[in-house]
């Protein structure tokens, strides 16, 4: 990696970016996401798992376009919580658009159906893999400690 690549990812990381010029940054492996306080606890998240072994239902490898759904490109990655925020906090506009909150609450909890990991990660990816390849992947415990 040239000191300009170096550079430009030590300062996209220094800014919550998570810039991918050859796979998973180093450090951002596996990660802790602990964005919403909920029963459950904290999700671990194998990163690079994802990158660079786990397939999508059709077989094919995950793309950071996959997840990171906004980017145009691959030094264009940025975290959830980039665009997706708390209820309270003001929406972020992305490309013309609010970006929905991490989940809704009701009363002083989140309503599981509307947390934004549920709805991507979950319905999006885990029960399309479950139904293609009838892996079930989708149990609490997978992700949550």
């Amino acid at each position: 990696m040239s000191k300009v690549s170096e550079l430009l990812v030590a300062v996209a990381m220094l800014f919550g970016a998570t810039a991918v010029w050859a796979g998973v940054p180093a450090g951002k492996e596996d990660l802790k996401i602990d964005l919403m306080h909920g029963k459950k606890g904290a999700v671990s998240f194998p990163h690079k798992k994802h990158a660079e072994e786990f397939k999508k239902a059709d077989g094919s490898a995950i793309t950071c376009k996959d997840c990171h759904h906004t980017a145009k490109s691959d030094d264009d990655i940025e975290a959830c919580g980039s665009c997706h925020v708390l209820p309270g906090n003001a929406q972020k506009e992305v490309d013309g658009k609010k970006a929905p909150f991490l989940g809704t609450k009701k009363g002083d909890k989140f309503d599981q159906k509307s947390v934004i990991f549920h709805t991507a990660c979950l319905k999006g990816c885990h029960d399309a893999v479950k139904k293609k390849t009838g892996k079930k992947i989708t149990s609490c415990k997978t992700c949550h400690n």
